[in-house]
């Protein structure tokens, strides 16, 4: 949506970067997003049938506008929702409903691959399990890829087969779920996942306590080196200067640290 200043972003094995507006028009249809705000991500003045019967019109996946009134009633069924809610507007719905709404319209295009903003940190915990399963049953459904950006640990090894773990800008640590989990690497992972609270209160006082002092740099202007270095416990004189690059520690996870 924005232009990019650095870097490249691969699809299906082409850089898409390289492409003008034209040809990332097909692209544009295989890749979607779930917006982090149910609300502001949807015209309020738009029924939910015009809502989710926009795209079908820029893309032409529908010969008229009977067949995209009855593929939108197909997925808001698909989603949790009735189909007599199309004519409804968003103001008439909760969070839980609207993002189910936001799904709907994300999965008209048939995409490949659907980018997952923060999809559930703006609703109600015991809505968030719902929307999460939805997630689940529709990727069971049409074999989906998501990409799905969130700080809840709880709902990132809940719905993930492989994690990055991010610090200011820098992926710091990729590994699958089990063994992110099972055994973290980097220091900053290791501080995530000992600040996930344990039920059982015996467990939660024998496992060791690892906490990150001071604030988060400012990602306009970074510390040198490792950018984690001025809040990690284990830094050294070469974290402040040198950068460290993400490589394979073991088999299939990956870290960016000195120590490491």
């Amino acid at each position: 949506m924005l232009d990019i200043t650095a870097g490249r972003v691969v699809f299906d094995g082409t850089d898409i970067t390289k492409h003008d507006r034209a040809a990332m028009r097909p692209f544009r249809r295989r890749i979607q997003m779930i917006y982090q705000d149910p609300f502001g991500s949807l015209d309020p003045r738009m029924s939910v049938a015009a809502l989710i019967a926009e795209p079908m019109i820029v893309h032409n996946l529908a010969a008229n506008a009977a067949e995209r009134a009855e593929r939108a009633r197909e997925l808001l069924e698909m989603v949790g929702l009735r189909a007599d809610m199309a004519s409804r507007y968003i103001h008439e719905f909760s969070g839980g409903q609207r993002q189910r709404i936001g799904i709907a319209r994300a999965l008209a295009m048939k995409p490949d691959l659907l980018i997952c903003d923060e999809p559930v940190s703006a609703l109600d915990v015991s809505i968030q399990a719902q929307i999460v399963n939805l997630f689940q049953e529709i990727q069971a459904k049409f074999g989906l890829t998501y990409l799905f950006v969130a700080h809840d640990l709880a709902v990132v090894r809940h719905i993930s087969d492989r994690i990055a773990v991010m610090y200011l800008g820098r992926i710091v640590e990729i590994a699958d779920r089990d063994t992110l989990y099972r055994a973290p690497l980097h220091p900053y992972t290791q501080a995530l996942m000992a600040a996930v609270p344990i039920p059982d209160p015996e467990i939660e006082a024998t496992r060791p306590q690892i906490t990150v002092q001071g604030e988060v740099p400012s990602a306009l202007n970074p510390p040198p080196g490792c950018r984690f270095h001025p809040r990690c416990p284990l830094a050294v004189a070469r974290c402040k200067t040198e950068e460290p690059q993400l490589r394979e520690a073991t088999s299939g996870q990956s870290v960016a640290c000195h120590l490491v």
